[in-house]
Parts: structure tokens; sequence; C-alpha cells
């Protein structure tokens, strides 16, 4: 025993310099790897229905980020230190530099700091992680490059002022249920305005407050996947941003009580065949911005979105948001360059006009709440009133005048084959339920779905709009469908 002792005194009090990390203290706070669930102080909201509870983890290998180590610096327009050089990571096992870089059997830790630092992994290369924890001022990135990736099969959880963000692509795979627990900004702000519901005004002065958030490029990928092993999730914990492109290939993508996940640009939120998202008590799954141009939500047959499950069933409602388009076909003038691209002006008339819906659903919109309790999945309008065009599309001034007058209802199709349960419609515009036939809306496949105080109309006969997929919509609608 004695013995043991010493030699790990020589491995940890002598073998490295004076200003050392201090291992122990590292790895005794709540991590990825060692969440720690019974402590209160970091866990404060957990039920115990929660599927990553549950989830059993063999031990490997833990690599600690060396702050006090190389300050090798990395190429790119985002700069760092670089995340590939294992002289950089401390194993915690042995105290000693890591032999290899981190892969996928590794659960690495980017430590607290009082000091800001960045650990870039740059190229076009695959990064493989296990667990992973980015601590307080720490940031990781992987840039540079379209085709640079990340490959994680555990655990995230990422301090309120730390950050992890790739400028390619994120992928959840693996065969674990995991958390993806990114923390609320410190300032309380967009805690607040998601917990009471509130509404991010349109400012064309100021930035949206779900993207500039205090933390510059807060999103934790460009692109990002989902594709666990069937039944097996991610549970988002928090605030989680995405910039781009999200698709939920498979397994279940769930936003956890009273968290948010928000995707920024123009790409739809696709959720494939057999796959489900999944919202909880208070949670909302929505777009940042309101998109003309391209759609915030595709649904495919066979998929299902969601209010919580049989085995985790809702008290309070969640929230599928959707943005707006012109549905008040408000005028909107050409741009100036029209005559030189007719096209352009083409564009004006498809998307800035008249238009139809910004959520396709193909699937299934299931609510399950808790014996006795009236929570619904609630269909509605996300909130914030950004954008307007989305990034692909116009902002110019003349638009920016006309978007402001838009009343903010939504429009959200509904496939024949779709199963619709325990569902309020909030927020709709006359004609707001787009179906290829007005059959659809029957109490036989559509069962306890209400509509909220938001609608323009409780008429269901007001809100249906019947649209053959063959022939598509006119452009110039029906008064009934455009007015208040």
């Amino acid at each position: 025993m004695k013995t043991t002792l010493f030699v790990l005194i020589a491995i940890f009090g002598f073998a490295l310099p004076a200003n050392a990390l201090d291992l122990q203290a590292i790895t005794s706070k709540p991590a990825a790897h060692n969440p720690q669930f019974d402590n209160k102080e970091a866990w404060p909201n957990l039920v115990g229905d929660e599927y990553f509870l549950k989830q059993k983890w063999e031990k490997k290998r833990l690599l600690i980020w060396n702050i006090h180590g190389s300050a090798e610096k990395v190429g790119g327009r985002r700069g760092g230190l670089d995340g590939r050089n294992p002289a950089n990571w401390i194993n915690a096992a042995t105290g000693q530099p890591a032999k290899s870089i981190p892969d996928m059997d590794t659960d690495i830790i980017l430590p607290d700091s009082d000091t800001p630092y960045t650990v870039n992994f740059y190229g076009p290369k695959v990064s493989y992680w296990r667990h992973v924890t980015i601590g307080r001022n720490a940031k990781i990135l992987t840039g540079g490059h379209r085709d640079n990736s990340i490959q994680i099969f555990g655990n995230v959880w990422v301090r309120a002022t730390g950050e992890i963000s790739t400028y390619g692509s994120m992928h959840f795979i693996g065969d674990r249920d995991t958390f993806l627990r990114q923390d609320w900004p410190e300032d309380g702000m967009l805690k607040k305005m998601h917990d009471e519901r509130l509404v991010a005004p349109y400012d064309p002065k100021a930035k949206n407050p779900w993207t500039e958030d205090g933390r510059g490029g807060r999103s934790i990928t460009v692109y990002m996947t989902h594709a666990k092993a069937p039944e097996k999730s991610t549970e988002v914990i928090g605030y989680v941003r995405a910039a781009d492109e999200v698709g939920i290939k498979s397994g279940t993508f769930i936003v956890g009580r009273d968290s948010r996940f928000v995707s920024m640009g123009p790409a739809a939120v696709s959720v494939n065949k057999g796959a489900k998202v999944v919202l909880m008590d208070g949670s909302q799954c929505s777009h940042g911005q309101n998109q003309f141009v391209n759609r915030d939500w595709g649904v495919a047959d066979g998929a299902q979105v969601t209010g919580g499950t049989p085995d985790r069933p809702l008290r309070r409602d969640a929230y599928f948001g959707v943005g707006y388009r012109n549905w008040m076909n408000l005028p909107v003038p050409e741009l100036e360059n029209s005559k030189k691209n007719p096209e352009q002006q083409t564009g004006v008339k498809l998307y800035y006009g008249y238009s139809g819906y910004n959520a396709q659903i193909r699937g299934d919109l299931i609510g399950y709440p808790a014996p006795g309790s009236d929570a619904r999945l609630v269909v509605c309008w996300q909130r914030i009133s950004a954008g307007g065009a989305g990034s692909w599309g116009r902002g110019d001034e003349a638009f920016k005048k006309v978007f402001p007058k838009i009343v903010p209802k939504i429009g959200v199709w509904i496939g024949g084959a779709s199963r619709l349960a325990n569902v309020r419609f909030d927020d709709l515009h006359r004609g707001g339920i787009v179906v290829p036939s007005a059959d659809v809306f029957n109490f036989k496949r559509w069962r306890n779905v209400t509509l909220g105080e938001g609608c323009l109309s409780k008429d269901p006969r007001e809100l249906i709009r019947e649209i053959n997929p063959k022939k598509g919509q006119r452009q110039t609608p029906d008064k009934k469908y455009t007015t208040m």
C-alpha cells in the first residue's frame, strides 16, 4: 500500500511541472463520462424516467486537455491549439502525455479555465469521440473544411461559457441512450424567454437573441445527423442550436423537459421513416426564423413527432414550433436587379407572395398526456420574429418594410395517412391546415384534436384548405384565406 502511494505521488507530484493540472479536482467534478446524477446541484430537474439515467458504460481511456501545455497553433480561420497532437492531452490514468489522439473509445475533458482557450481539430478529417465535456471558457472546434466531422458515441456536456462547434457535420451514433447537454447562458435571458414563451420581436437593427446569445458561434455544428440504433435516443438538456441541416435519420431524438432545440439555417428539420422526435414537458423544437424560401419541418411517412411517450407521459404542454410566411399576400416590391435577373422575379411570386405552409407532415403527431392531465402536443408559431426569408432569401430594405406587417400565423400540410391524437393547433391562419383532401380532417384518424385561442377561427371549415398535390395551389388565393 505504501509502495503504491509512493508511486502515485511520484507520478502526480514530481513527474509534472509545478503548474500541472490538478487531475483529481478535474475528474471529481460531474462530467459527461461521470454525470453524478444523484448530485442535485448539478442535476436539479431530473425526474427519474430519463432513458440516459439507466444506461451502463464501461470504463474507457480518459484524456484531459493540458491547458498549461503546448502553445502550438493550427491553421484555419478560427485558429486555436492543435487538438490532433497527442502531446497536448494528458492520460488521466497515468498523468503523462497521451500516446494517441482521442478515438471512439476515448472520453475527453476540456477543463474549466479563467482564460478562454480553443482546441482545434483542423482539416478535412473525421474525429471520433465517446463522452465529451467542455468546461468553463473552453472551446473545441473542428473547422476549416466542410468535410470535417465529429462522430459522437456518448454523452456531451457543455458548460454555460463553453462551446463546441464544427464547420462540417456532427453525427450522433451508436447503440446507447445518451444526453446532449448545453447549459443555458448564465444571464438567464433566453431561459426566461423560453419558460415564459415570450416573443422575440422583429428589429432589423438588432441581432436575433436566439442567434446572438453571448457566445458568438454557439451553434454546435453546421450540419447535424442523428443515426442511432432503433429505440436508442439522444436527449437535449438546456439549449442546443444547429446552424443548418438537421436530419433525424434513425433512433429517437428527445428535447428534454424545459429545453429547446433550434435549427437556424435554410434547411428543414427532416425526420426519416422509422425515426422519432419526442418533445417533453415545456420543451420546444423549431427553426430560429421565419422562412419564406424553404420549410421548417419535413416529417416523412412512417416518422413520428410526439409529445412525451407512453412511459414518459406529458404533464405540461410540449411545443412543435413552426414559422410563418406571407399568408396575407401583402405586395412585395420587385428586387432592384429583377430586370437583369428575371428568375428573381419568379422567386417573388413563388415565395414572397401568398404561399402555403412551413411544415409538411406525412407521418404522425401524437401527444401522450398523463392520466388526468390536459397536456398536449401543441403545433404553434415558434415566437421568433426574425428572418422573413431564410438564410438564402431576401433581406433587402424593401422587403424589410413589408415583413413586420405580416401577422405571425402559421400553415401546416398534413398527409392523408397521418395519425393525430391529443394535439392542439395554435396560431393558425384561415386555411392554415392544408390537406390533400378535405376527407382527411376527420375524427377517425384524428383523435382529440383541438384549436387554441391563437387560431383566427375555431371553425374547422375555415381552417381547412384543400390542395390537390398534383395540381398545386393557386398563387392568387381566395380572400377568405388572407384576412384577419
